[in-house]
């Protein structure tokens, strides 16, 4: 089940000249060994094809507005919000028009050639 975890319903907490949210603690299914950290962009305008994956867990950190959908559901991430998506999730992402999107995804484990795409 996806989670949604929203960097605006944190307080910000003052440190030494900066400030810190602390958006996410989460429990992973299993161990890992390893995982992969992916700075991805999507151009303004586009929606990406949705897939899933069969073993790992994807982690994404929003970096900026961005509209993102897992399974049924529609997500609207500000800056900061982290999404959880589990294996088997079918998840997608559109970018406004006005402006590319950079996410942070986290695969754990890092696993290659578990995507699997979905139609339309």
């Amino acid at each position: 089940m996806v989670r949604h975890y929203k960097a605006s319903d944190v307080e910000l907490r003052g440190r030494l000249g900066y400030g810190v949210r602390y958006v996410a603690e989460v429990a992973f299914r299993e161990s890992t060994e390893n995982g992969m950290f992916i700075h991805v962009k999507i151009p303004g305008g586009m929606i990406t094809s949705p897939h899933s994956h069969e073993i790992l867990e994807e982690v994404f950190v929003a970096i900026d507005t961005t509209v993102m959908g897992v399974g049924s559901e529609v997500l609207q991430l500000e800056e900061g919000d982290v999404v959880l998506v589990e294996p088997g999730e079918p998840h997608w992402f559109e970018a406004p028009e006005e402006h590319d999107v950079r996410v942070i995804a986290i695969k754990f484990p890092n696993i290659d050639d578990d995507k699997v795409e979905h139609p339309d």
